[in-house]
């Protein structure tokens, strides 16, 4: 009986320790851009439309747009962001979400599944340190903010930004 009581409360203790661990490891897991943008496409996805919105903080109804429709000018885009490092992280503090930048960027990507239907997603740069990525659909990561982890410059967005506004019109 004693034998049998150690056992059970053996595997009590390993799977709440389980329990305990395992949520604090996924918190913490580190994943990259590309990792999460191939997360939601395929091999047989086409790209469709990528809308890139450059968003005052102070008026977010003041937005300017550039629309790319070329799926080259689209992989060379994702390709400029592809090794941001990301951690993920349950809420971003929303006061800081836009500290010390006068501007976030929020891309619309819209890809074409196997042929059949459109299906959209976005990526919201707030600034250098915050991202959010969210589904145009009810998927099980609908929305998803994340902490970026290594150098990121929301500068060369700006300069990408102009540069296709200016190639644009």
């Amino acid at each position: 009986m004693k034998k049998r009581t150690k056992t059970i409360l053996g595997v009590v203790v390993v799977v709440v320790i389980a329990a305990i661990a395992i949520p604090m490891y996924i918190s913490r897991q580190h994943t990259t851009f590309r990792a999460e943008v191939t997360d939601h496409m395929s091999m047989l996805d086409k790209l469709e439309i990528l809308v890139i919105k450059k968003i005052p903080t102070t008026d977010p109804y003041d937005e300017e747009e550039v629309i790319i429709k070329d799926p080259q000018e689209i992989r060379k885009m994702l390709k400029l962001t592809k090794d941001i490092e990301l951690r993920r992280v349950k809420q971003i503090d929303i006061s800081k979400r836009s500290e010390g930048t006068p501007y976030y960027y929020d891309w619309q990507l819209l890809t074409k599944k196997e042929d059949r239907f459109t299906e959209g997603f976005g990526i919201t740069f707030y600034n250098e340190h915050a991202v959010s990525i969210y589904s145009g659909y009810k998927t099980r990561d609908q929305h998803e903010n994340y902490e970026i982890t290594n150098d990121f410059s929301l500068n060369e967005m700006e300069r990408l930004f102009n540069n296709l506004k200016e190639g644009k019109e």
